[in-house]
């Protein structure tokens, strides 16, 4: 009783100082007061307090960290009580931009604070690989410059922006040797890495949250918190799985077949029967992915751009697969009597019994994994044997479960409809947790003026994305995305849900003439580069795809208008199929949920700021026909399927319409 009695007394304490707080600034000028901002705050002091699960969706808008920093900067002033916060997002620049705003929030709190920013393996420079590198891979002597960098004490990723991603590869930590590297005691990581763990304060991101999480309280990579704040938590699930998904490849199952006969001296011999059905299961798998690949789209989903397909195993493929089995069995049961005791002998024979698992749990009735074959380097022919656990989202339950510490999740796109939480929900688990209160709050809306200042325009002219005529379609879309972008002369982010429509279309754009730039997203081609590069160029049109659809901030005149060219359904995708299969009506309860999330993602590039103004055009006709769920997700009061509209609303509210033809004289 008295401990509850301390904890009410400490929530009290916490909630009169944010309730202060924001008092203070209702009447500020520099600080612009925004109730959403202040009723979250208030939920979070109730959860660090009481230790509880809350999930809230903050609109654009709303100054979710400010929501949250608030709270744990005053709450962190308690050592006593308070352990510390950790908090994760979904993006090392979105890491980098929280640290800049606990400072701000600090400073105008006067409260001092330290924050850690904890990386992964993959954003630090490894001395060792980079040695071996510049002495025998860099035969040009293109890269000795590095050696010099190095002596600088530049040794995050941030520091290499111009190196090939492939290069980067070759020369960051990868943990593989970390334990036996005898240059530990200078390897800035491993000192990092130590750090974390006396820092009270972290920012990590998704990645090494999973990370964290995965750890026993023996091996725990940070402090335990008093609270974890989830920022971003709409890509918390996409990161588990990954977290979790695993490969075989042929080369690799090859080479431990290899190592094995070498571990037991055995002469190798030009035909080895197990290498061969090994290959004859490879080329079945691709074939049966490659048929699945062209013959399973739904009429509203994609297929476009996708290097994965699931596939079913035919009675042939499950004699082979059967017979593989029993091959294996054999070497490993011959490796096991062998009298090799070395560590990597007997790891090797771990490894080929995780294989023959793996193949039978591929043909059994009832799965433990979801599988796919992963195409390789755009051929449709090579392949990886993907998997990941069927049971994903009770894994995120049980890493998410310790009830010792509050927990808040938060992002401005976790609904699908007025407050429907329940994809998300399902998606991580928290439906189905034991043991601490989940909380789903009220979805705090967008401080902007939709009313006044946004119009959403759905187009039904346009030809339907699922036409069979390819030209006729794209035609169509490229007309439609002409004429929206000569209506507000450029200014105008362009979203694709596939490559290949964008690249057609800009090649179709490219050639009409226009007054502004139009710009388009390339492989290889910086992210951050080309995005500075649109809002620098006022009057420019961006087409883009991928991480486009969200992490664009861009306030003012330079972006007017998004246009949405097809609806975002998910591509065929396994996971998903998995998902959809234990729902009646699967397309509504996923792919429907999966599209209204995007499409949420896409339409919240438009509003960045108060006076923003703009228009969220969508130029998909099936939108007229999910057009109750797309208008309860997005906050458009104003809507039109009239171009007219759309011309009318830029000469009332945009002030960069072009300018009127003037009529032509009369000989």
């Amino acid at each position: 009783m008295d401990i509850w009695k301390k904890e009410q007394e400490f929530d009290e304490e916490l909630y009169d100082k944010v309730d202060k707080f924001y008092k203070q600034i209702e009447g500020m000028k520099k600080v612009e007061y925004r109730p959403g901002q202040s009723m979250m705050s208030f939920d979070i002091c109730e959860t660090i307090g009481n230790k509880e699960i809350l999930v809230i969706e903050a609109g654009v808008g709303i100054g979710k960290s400010w929501a949250y920093l608030v709270p744990l900067i005053y709450a962190s002033q308690n050592k006593d009580k308070f352990k510390g916060f950790l908090i994760s997002t979904s993006s090392i620049a979105l890491q980098e931009q929280l640290q800049k705003e606990v400072a701000r929030v600090s400073e105008m709190l006067g409260i001092d604070i330290d924050v850690t920013i904890a990386k992964g393996k993959n954003n630090y420079l490894c001395q060792k690989r980079l040695d071996s590198f510049l002495k025998y891979a860099d035969k040009n002597k293109k890269y000795q410059y590095l050696r010099e960098k190095v002596k600088e004490g530049k040794v995050n990723k941030k520091d290499y922006e111009e190196l090939p991603a492939a290069i980067w590869k070759s020369i960051n930590v990868d943990m593989a040797n970390c334990s036996t590297c005898l240059r530990q005691g200078e390897c800035v990581f491993i000192a990092t890495r130590k750090q974390w763990k006396s820092s009270s304060n972290t920012i990590c991101n998704h990645d090494l949250l999973l990370e964290i999480l995965k750890r026993d309280s023996q091996d725990m990579l940070i402090k335990k918190p008093s609270v974890l704040i989830v920022d971003e938590a709409h890509n918390l699930l996409e990161k588990a799985i990954n977290s979790y998904k695993k490969k075989l490849s042929k080369p690799i199952l090859e080479s431990l077949i290899y190592n094995i006969y070498n571990g037991m001296e055995e002469p190798i011999e030009e035909n080895i029967p197990i290498i061969d059905s090994i290959n004859q299961i490879f080329r079945m798998i691709s074939t049966k992915a490659k048929k699945e690949y062209k013959e399973d789209a739904k009429e509203e989903i994609d297929v476009l751009d996708t290097e994965t397909s699931g596939f079913t195993c035919t009675p042939r493929m499950k004699e082979a697969i059967k017979n593989l089995i029993n091959e294996l069995n054999n070497l490993e049961e011959e490796a096991r009597r062998y009298p090799n005791t070395s560590k990597r002998f007997l790891d090797q024979i771990t490894m080929l019994k995780d294989v023959r698992i793996i193949f039978s749990d591929l043909i059994a009735n009832e799965k433990q994994n979801i599988y796919w074959a992963q195409f390789l380097s755009n051929t449709k022919e090579h392949i990886e044997l993907t998997y990941v656990p069927k049971n994903i989202s009770e894994i995120a339950r049980n890493l998410l479960s310790d009830p010792s510490y509050g927990k808040v999740f938060t992002s401005a796109t976790l609904t699908t409809g007025n407050n429907d939480y329940s994809y998300f929900m399902k998606g991580l688990g928290l439906d189905q947790m034991i043991g601490q209160p989940v909380f789903q709050e009220f979805s705090q809306p967008s401080p902007y003026n939709y009313d006044e200042n946004a119009l959403l325009y759905c187009a039904t002219d346009v030809v339907s994305p699922k036409s069979k005529d390819r030209d006729l379609y794209l035609d169509s879309l490229t007309a439609k995305i002409d004429d929206l972008i000569e209506t507000t002369n450029g200014r105008s982010l362009v979203l694709f849900t596939s490559k290949k429509d964008m690249q057609e279309v800009y090649r179709r754009l490219s050639e009409k003439k226009h007054d502004f730039n139009i710009l388009v997203q390339e492989d290889g081609k910086n992210a951050e580069k080309l995005k500075e590069e649109f809002k620098q160029d006022t009057t420019s049109t961006l087409l883009a795809t991928g991480a486009f659809w969200e992490g664009v901030d861009i306030k003012g005149e330079s972006l007017e208008q998004v246009i949405i060219a097809k609806l975002p359904f998910p591509v065929v995708d396994p996971i998903i199929q998995e998902r959809a299969s234990h729902y009646a009506d699967g397309f509504r309860e996923v792919y429907l949920k999966e599209m209204l999330i995007k499409l949420k993602q896409g339409a919240g590039r438009l509003m960045r700021c108060g006076e923003d103004k703009g228009i969220v055009s969508i130029l998909d006709s099936r939108a007229e026909e999910y057009a109750v769920d797309i208008l309860s997700s997005l906050p458009f009061s104003n809507v039109t399927g009239s171009q007219e509209d759309v011309k009318e609303f830029v000469k009332q509210k945009l002030s960069h319409h072009p300018k009127e033809k003037a009529p032509e004289k009369q000989l």
